[in-house]
């Protein structure tokens, strides 16, 4: 019995890898389209993904699951609405400056539990 957990992060995310938790302690640094097995012993096994101050949410999960890493595309989302607005604040106008700091602060809250899915693949 084990558990296969892939990164499949396409281009973002790339340029480091990133720490596979499990039950609280880093076990293993995946590179895109990397994989690892768990073995999960007695009971789930929880797993999270990190890299650098952006993770995941925990995962529980049991035998012969297959599990995917993936970034959370609503998180990739406000990061590009942030650059693009402190590109056009600074050509443009400086109120967009404000809101692209503001967009700036959110995405790091958000993404330090959401940047990367843990989903269950069938």
């Amino acid at each position: 019995m084990s558990i296969t957990v892939k990164r499949n992060t396409g281009m973002m995310g790339g340029l480091s890898k990133v720490d596979l938790i499990v039950n609280g302690q880093r076990t293993a640094k995946l590179a895109d389209s990397e994989g690892t097995t768990v073995s999960p012993g007695e009971g789930a096994v929880k797993l999270q993904a990190k890299q650098w101050f952006f993770g995941s949410k925990e995962l529980e999960v049991y035998d012969d699951a297959n599990v995917e890493v993936r970034i959370n595309m609503t998180a990739l989302f406000f990061l590009l609405a942030a650059m693009v607005c402190l590109i056009l604040g600074v050509m443009i106008a400086p109120f967009l400056t404000a809101v692209a700091g503001v967009l700036l602060i959110v995405c790091i809250i958000y993404s330090s539990k959401n940047w990367f899915q843990l989903i269950k693949v069938e």
